[in-house]
């Protein structure tokens, strides 16, 4: 018992110390870090390293000076945009003459060389209402329209997929809307895709211009394993011989399946005999080889599958379920007949532990596995017992998990 008493404490010395040692490295590393990005920007842009790293190291306080103009002159500042070939940092203003009191401000600092005033038309935070003005007024469109603003340009853009569609569905608003508002956007003929946004509200009329898009944006949140859908959950994701990504779940759950609000096309199904299976694309989001496996969210990477074949009765394997969460159980069989199967056969996998419930509602769909293994898609509850289609079934759909 001393022995062992010794051990701990002498363990958690060395771990103290080297949590020290990592701490110490890590301030002697801050240096390093501002030496790599240093060095890919001067890469970049064919320029020395030492140049690089004191123009980086200058953007907190550009980063400031661009604060306290927003902050100080709203009515005058029109953005702040560094262009590093060659190297400007542009500071707009309506009133240039208003410039030198910032200049005095930033006097001693090394970058003041190379600031350049330049005059504009519209100050930022006029064109951040006409952007949101524009917004409001472009939609109700029947298409869709997403915004930036172009500080370099002094101008508001608007994205669309295909311009002709936008004008004409703009048009038709217009005519209805624009006596009651006061806003409109007027069309620049001498240049098709410039417009004027004139708003009776506003001193000064906005410039906005149109940029045909091949894609608006979309969300980049990723889905995988084990999150709760509308109806079931999500099984592991996968993808067919052409590279398109999504998830499983169970055929027996509903066809119109939604996660965080956003629609996942159906693909295909397979309801019958050993199949409880289906598929369904994600464009709202990225499909990751992951799958949650933990109420607290802790999510795993998918390395591999084991086929039913290569599965034992009386091994040990996990799961996750919307509602029931993170549980395991023992293999029972392998060869459970579920009546409600249509055409079933006796494939099925059972899996059981003593006083725990492995299954309920919502669950269906969730992922069975092991480690970083995909061994199967979650189906049934049995009493407290669950069963499982075998991850090999699901290649019926076309489709392979994702194992990187």
């Amino acid at each position: 018992m001393k022995i062992k008493v010794k051990t701990a404490l002498s363990t958690c010395i060395f771990l103290m110390s080297s949590t020290a040692a990592v701490a110490q490295n890590n301030n002697d590393n801050l240096e390093d870090a501002w030496d790599i990005d240093a060095a890919q920007y001067a890469q970049d842009y064919a320029i020395d390293v030492n140049e690089a790293k004191k123009r980086l190291k200058a953007q907190s306080e550009i980063g400031d000076l661009n604060n306290i103009l927003t902050l100080s002159e709203a009515q005058n500042f029109g953005g702040l945009y560094i262009e590093h070939q060659p190297y400007r940092i542009n500071v707009l203003f309506k009133d240039v003459k208003q410039a030198g009191k910032f200049r005095q401000r930033f006097n001693a600092a090394p970058w003041l060389s190379s600031v350049k005033f330049r005059q504009v038309k519209n100050s930022l935070k006029e064109l951040k209402a006409a952007q949101l003005n524009v917004r409001k007024l472009v939609g109700k469109l029947s298409v869709k329209v997403d915004s930036d603003i172009n500080i370099a340009k002094n101008q508001v853009e608007l994205y669309v997929k295909d311009q002709y569609s936008f004008e004409q569905a703009l048009a038709l608003s217009q005519q209805k809307s624009m006596s009651k508002t006061g806003a409109a956007l007027s069309k620049n003929y001498s240049e098709p895709a410039l417009f004027t946004f004139n708003n009776t509200a506003a001193n000064n009329p906005v410039n906005v211009s149109l940029v045909e898009v091949r894609q608006l944006a979309k969300n980049e949140a990723d889905i995988y394993g084990g999150l709760g859908l509308r109806t079931c959950t999500s099984g592991f994701s996968v993808k067919n011989a052409s590279g398109t990504k999504g998830i499983l779940t169970s055929a027996h759950c509903n066809n119109s399946q939604t996660y965080s609000g956003k629609s996942l096309p159906f693909q295909s199904e397979i309801y019958t005999a050993a199949c409880d299976v289906q598929w369904h694309t994600a464009p709202d989001f990225s499909v990751t080889n992951e799958f949650r496996s933990s109420s607290s969210g802790f999510k795993r990477k998918v390395t591999g599958t084991v086929s039913r074949n290569s599965q034992t009765v009386g091994g040990y394997v996990c799961k996750y379920g919307k509602t029931t969460g993170y549980k395991c159980g023992y293999i029972t069989s392998k060869n459970y007949l579920s009546t409600s199967q249509p055409n079933s056969t006796a494939t099925f996998i059972r899996v059981s532990k003593d006083g725990v419930d492995l299954s309920s509602g919502g669950d269906s769909g969730g992922p069975w596995f092991l480690g970083n293994n995909a061994y199967g898609i979650h189906k049934c509850g049995i009493g407290n017992d669950s069963c499982y289609m075998a991850i090999n079934y699901a290649s019926e759909l076309g489709v392979s998990v994702l194992t990187k």
